[in-house]
């Protein structure tokens, strides 16, 4: 007699079930929430000692807000309180510093990409930074920093639109230069 459909044939793999993986192991989203449900029920000392070793390994990577370390403990099933009080001890050993965050994070998009202006605001306030160390860190760029990049960015851009009639040349690179933050007057100065 054949096996019904919802039956398994004797000696047949057991197949893997609702969140199971390959071979029966769980799947990521599966191991993901099972982490999650395992350092919420950490308390006391090891569950801020588990939560201070996912913000070093975030900082291991690169530097950090302070906001994205709290959204990536928090996203590990971690408390609020923690991530608070992991975040308070990095920063008073001087791992985490917003302000100093921000000037480099800007110098950085500035030099190499040449981003300034609302666009570069707009990515710090993603980064989770307050609008005091925003302010702070964009008025490092002067402008006439910010006219000679804009200038160098043209000159990079401008073999691309050789050949083409000058308006439709000049919209593109103004185009350009407003889509990585540069006002109209530097843009046209450019």
């Amino acid at each position: 007699m054949a096996p019904h459909q919802d039956q398994e044939a004797p000696g047949a793999p057991e197949r893997p079930g609702p969140g199971k993986g390959r071979e029966g192991r769980p799947s990521p989203a599966e191991r993901a929430r099972l982490m999650r449900e395992r350092n919420a029920a950490l308390e006391g000392p090891r569950a801020v000692e588990a939560a201070r070793e996912v913000a070093l390994r975030q900082l291991d990577t690169r530097a950090r807000s302070r906001r994205e370390l709290l959204d990536a403990i928090a996203s590990r099933g971690f408390g609020d309180g923690i991530g608070q009080e992991v975040v308070a001890r990095l920063e008073a050993v001087g791992l985490v510093d917003d302000r100093a965050f921000a000037r480099a994070l800007v110098r950085e998009r500035f030099a190499a990409r040449g981003r300034t202006g609302p666009a570069l605001v707009a990515e710090l306030r993603r980064k989770g930074l307050d609008g005091d160390s925003i302010d702070e860190a964009m008025s490092t760029i002067s402008g006439d920093d910010e006219y000679d990049r804009a200038r160098r960015l043209v000159e990079d851009r401008a073999r691309s639109v050789c050949g083409m009639p000058r308006r439709a040349a000049y919209r593109r690179l103004t185009g350009m230069l407003a889509r990585k933050g540069y006002g109209p007057d530097v843009s046209a100065r450019a």
